[in-house]
């Protein structure tokens, strides 16, 4: 099958912007933020959004923190201007029972759309008993209305709207399936962040080592649980992060660093017939329930010649990982692009010169 894909955008918009911050030392304790954002959208309206933030040193090395705020987010002009992007996919028909078939997509922007609007709250602490150790821990809980997204054009499929998908008044193939942004209803997330620091002086250099991480304990779009599954409209690993460690000493400079993306569950199926069980001679199997976890490992050097002229290299993907095999994100590219990098192994050089 030969084809061709078509985008199209035309769209035009004036902001205006005002903002204001303040803090407030209550007691040599205590300490509060106050700030505030207008926006005013030429092509849809205006909004304001309120921040407060409380900061609590309970002891020299202790700090507690918690914040709270609004935001808004205005539809892009793709989103919201008369745009089209036509394309081929593939999708599993219901209908006529058939998996795999190519069909066009026409995806369009929506001049109805609503700005996004979200509420957050974070609580956290920091403990710092030395220049030695740092570690900070933030529970966080977050609230989405009217996310900009879109159906799948595999659930339009599903729901076989006749306005939607278009078949061919002969056979009853799909020839079309139509599909375009919509404001989603609700989305809510709450999670955890860690982060540890520690660094060692001795006599062959300064070591640091880092761990850097999320938990995702909920991710709820418009009721339904997503967190850990492929299943929404993205991968929402339980656990993604890092550790790393840094070594520095004189004009050198080098940094380890293992990457890691916790496994989740497979529920959104490739439109393909990978997971449809076929002639077992020439299929064993059908598509795993799970994506695996995937790990990487990173090099950074550099070298500073001048405290103006430094040189630097990397490796990424050190031993070459393929992402795990997901076709059930992307039936072209039988990967999610959303959380791997495809390239492999990857070599940098750079070189920085700071002028006067």
């Amino acid at each position: 099958m030969l084809g061709q894909g078509v985008t199209a955008t035309n769209g035009e918009r004036d902001q205006f912007a005002l903002y204001a911050e303040m803090a407030l030392p209550i007691t040599k304790q205590l300490e509060a933020q106050l700030a505030v954002r207008y926006d005013d959208y030429s092509d849809f309206g205006t909004a304001t959004t309120p921040k407060v933030g409380l900061k609590f040193k309970a002891a020299p090395e202790l700090l507690f923190r918690f914040n709270w705020g609004r935001g808004f987010r205005a539809p892009s002009l793709p989103e919201i201007s008369p745009s089209v992007a036509t394309f081929f996919t593939q999708v599993n028909d219901p209908v006529t029972q058939q998996t795999g078939v190519q069909i066009s997509g026409v995806f369009a922007g929506n001049p109805n759309l609503e700005p996004e609007k979200s509420r957050s709250s974070t609580l956290g602490m920091v403990w710092e008993p030395n220049n030695a150790f740092n570690m900070s821990v933030d529970f966080y809980q977050i609230t989405w209305s009217n996310i900009v997204g879109s159906d799948s054009f595999q659930s339009v499929v599903n729901a076989n709207d006749p306005t939607r998908v278009i078949r061919d008044p002969v056979t009853g193939n799909i020839t079309t399936v139509l599909s375009n942004y919509r404001n989603l209803a609700r989305t809510e997330t709450q999670g955890v962040d860690f982060d540890v620091r520690y660094i060692a002086r001795t006599n062959y250099g300064r070591f640091t080592t880092r761990l850097n991480a999320t938990y995702v304990d909920e991710f709820e779009e418009e009721g339904t649980e997503y967190a850990g599954t492929n299943g929404g409209t993205n991968t929402y690993p339980r656990w993604k992060g890092y550790v790393s460690l840094d070594w520095d000493q004189g004009p050198w400079a080098a940094t380890f660093r293992v990457n890691y993306i916790h496994g989740y569950t497979n529920s959104l199926l490739a439109g393909t017939s990978y997971q449809t069980i076929q002639n077992p001679l020439f299929q064993t199997g059908t598509y795993p329930d799970k994506v695996p976890s995937y790990t990487t490992l990173d090099l950074f050097g550099r070298y500073t010649i001048s405290p103006n002229f430094t040189v630097s290299a990397s490796i990424l993907n050190l031993t070459d990982e393929t992402p795990p095999y997901d076709p059930g994100f992307s039936a072209t590219y039988n990967y999610d692009f959303s959380q791997y990098d495809v390239r492999g192994r990857q070599y940098r050089l750079g070189v920085n010169y700071k002028f006067k």
